[in-house]
């Protein structure tokens, strides 16, 4: 299928879906990449699904949301828990 058929199908459904705003195919791609990551894919595993040779290409396509990086913060032990942890 020709680039430009797909960018037409893409356009049509979003006007059929009734979206105030252009929807282009690269869009699409971009907020699977996001999703991938939110749901807790590593940068390599974007990367392949990408189809990219470098897991750095794939980094654009990663904003983490605040609930992921809050997350991300919980996740390391205070100094608190951290000595209980090793007092066992």
């Amino acid at each position: 299928m020709p680039p430009d058929a797909i960018n037409e199908l893409v356009e049509t459904l979003g006007r059929r879906a009734g979206l105030n705003r252009r929807v282009s195919p690269h869009m699409l791609r971009h907020a699977f990449a996001s999703n991938v990551a939110d749901a807790g894919g590593a940068l390599d595993e974007i990367q392949t699904l990408l189809g990219h040779k470098r897991p750095s290409s794939a980094e654009p396509y990663l904003h983490p949301s605040a609930t992921r990086l809050r997350a991300a913060v919980d996740r390391v032990g205070t100094p608190r828990t951290l000595t209980e942890m090793v007092r066992g």
